[in-house]
């Protein structure tokens, strides 16, 4: 058996030990069922695998140790679960092919410096990397910046602290850069205005600060992507004085955000009800006018007619 797919049922239990006889297994889709309990120890046995998929599960323990011999892995989903402890170091090291990672949605902590992304110059092919909406705290190693082929980078919703990597720029080829609601940071490094593929940036509920970097993508996104900063300059506000001025907190459209007055749409009506009654309300009021009125509408209206007429 090469492939086995058996996503999108509704298969519970636990994950069987029996992989020790699949040597021959490269692909193995378990994704969407009600599986749980933690992933075997046995599966590292599998030393072909080049693609496993068991996100959208009810797994839950750490990933083992022995899925590091298999060395052949292209691709790595284990989202939407309940997998626990830090993300392995060997998931980094030694892994050349890899072109997707994702472990979004779990309990993953604190991604130890030195064991992940650490290791960014081996994993040259790298395109996916999704570790959104888990518990890691820390600082974005520096290291990330090697994985210059990456194309999808996703941290968001996590505890992540300290500044945006000075060099993020250095990964030209980056087309989604989502860093939203962490708690990073300092400003954002002038090297992103570098990343002319970017099509989709979210840097949003950060503590970031200054003045957003001028490239044609970053102009060009929605204020939104930049809500819940400091921040200031196109698309946000214009930066008061010398540009330096940062104390006002931005936030998305329609969540606490007070309404400005338009003096224009204000005065519009206030125009219209004292015109109506300047010229009208004599009319009401003095039946000498009314009079003096109707003569004038009535001699006007016979002489449009007899010009007309003549026609």
């Amino acid at each position: 058996m090469v492939v086995l797919g058996l996503a999108n049922n509704l298969f519970s239990g636990e994950i069987p030990y029996c992989w020790i006889k699949w040597q021959s297994l490269r692909v193995l889709r378990l994704d969407g069922n009600r599986v749980s309990g933690k992933i075997p120890i046995s599966m590292g046995t599998v030393t072909k695998f080049q693609s496993l998929h068991l996100h959208n599960n009810r797994l839950h323990g750490e990933i083992p140790l022995s899925l590091k011999s298999c060395t052949n892995l292209v691709a790595i989903n284990f989202g939407e679960n309940e997998l626990n402890g830090h993300i392995p170091g060997w998931m980094g090291h030694g892994r050349p092919n890899l072109i997707i990672l994702i472990l979004r949605s779990n309990k993953f902590g604190v991604v130890i410096k030195g064991q992940f992304l650490e290791y960014g110059n081996t994993l040259n092919l790298v395109r996916l990397v999704d570790l959104s909406r888990n518990n890691l705290s820390g600082e974005i190693p520096q290291e990330v910046v090697n994985l210059q082929a990456l194309q999808t980078l996703n941290l968001s919703q996590n505890h992540l602290t300290g500044k945006i990597p000075k060099l993020i720029g250095a990964m030209i080829l980056i087309e989604t850069l989502d860093l939203s609601q962490n708690q990073l940071t300092g400003s954002i490094p002038e090297s992103i205005s570098g990343m002319t593929f970017l099509s989709h940036l979210n840097l949003s509920f950060n503590n970031l600060t200054g003045i957003i970097p001028t490239s044609t993508q970053l102009q060009s996104f929605n204020e939104s992507c930049y809500a819940g900063n400091h921040l200031c300059g196109p698309p946000l506000k214009g930066c008061r004085g010398s540009g330096k001025e940062t104390d006002v907190k931005n936030r998305a459209k329609g969540i606490g955000k007070g309404r400005e007055i338009n003096w224009f749409y204000v005065s519009m009506p206030l125009g219209f009800v004292t015109g109506f009654w300047c010229v009208l309300g004599p009319l009401v009021f003095n039946r000498r006018w009314r009079i003096t009125y109707y003569r004038v509408l009535t001699e006007l209206w016979w002489k449009v007619y007899d010009f007309v007429g003549k026609f």
